[in-house]
């Protein structure tokens, strides 16, 4: 009798490869003047507000999110003129929208962050030191930020830079069950190192685990952006994760207060 043996399939294929750094670097300044450039509009328009806006940082975060989206659409409508087949996903889902499932990845990140960035608060029932408010004008525009942060990031992460680097570094990488891009793995890494503030602000257990686990989201929006074919199901679960963190932060803020 002759036996037939299935081929073995590797834990780690990296197949249909191509490297090129400058279109990195190319993505790395992209990410760094839309994020900065945002941030900065966000700030001259901030300061040179209304009285009634002083103090309220949260008016800062909502136009910063609103200028960093826009830039990132400008992005992308000028590297398609140049790159044409880069797909941003600007689409609504044309089949499954996977916003069932964004919902509950976005409660479990959620979740996972606060856990990760406050567990000494937690532990001690003692008010997490944060930036948020508890006045409820400032909480809820600090709620709002965090539900529309994946309009802003969500477009410039995924939409414009793996939508960029797909095509200019095409290749995947299949780690186990999971298939994704090259592209994925480049961006989710420039995300983490976006917020390398962390390390000069935040106490280092919590830096270490925003940038470890701000590279795992990059990949799962990735994930989610391929499976729906379009940037709403990772922009919900962008947001709804910040939201929940940032919602239990503050209700434990001034419930411990």
């Amino acid at each position: 009798m002759t036996q037939i043996t299935a081929p073995t399939i590797p834990f780690v294929q990296l197949y249909g490869f191509r490297f090129r750094l400058w279109p990195i670097l190319l993505a790395a300044i992209l990410m760094q003047g839309i994020l900065t450039g945002g941030q900065e509009i966000a700030k001259w328009i901030y300061k040179g507000g209304p009285a009634a806006w002083s103090g309220h940082v949260s008016i800062f975060l909502l136009l910063a999110i609103a200028f960093q989206a826009l830039l990132g659409l400008a992005g992308i409508a000028v590297v398609k003129r140049l790159v044409p087949e880069m797909d941003a996903h600007l689409r609504w889902p044309p089949g499954r929208t996977y916003v069932g499932p964004a919902l509950l990845i976005g409660v479990a990140m959620g979740l996972i962050m606060l856990i990760a960035d406050y567990w000494p608060a937690l532990l001690s029932q003692t008010p997490p030191t944060t930036q948020y408010s508890t006045t409820p004008l400032d909480s809820a525009g600090f709620l709002l930020g965090m539900l529309t942060t994946g309009l802003a990031e969500e477009t410039i992460f995924r939409g414009l830079l793996v939508g960029l680097l797909v095509v200019l570094v095409p290749g995947r990488l299949r780690i186990g069950a999971v298939d994704l891009p090259v592209a994925a793995y480049i961006v989710a890494l420039l995300f983490a190192l976006a917020h390398w503030k962390s390390f000069v602000v935040s106490p280092f257990h919590q830096a270490l685990a925003q940038q470890s686990y701000a590279f795992v989201w990059g990949l799962t929006y990735v994930w989610l952006m391929e499976r729906s074919k379009s940037l709403l199901a990772p922009i919900v679960a962008h947001g709804v994760g910040n939201f929940t963190e940032v919602g239990i932060i503050i209700l434990l803020a001034a419930a411990w207060a």
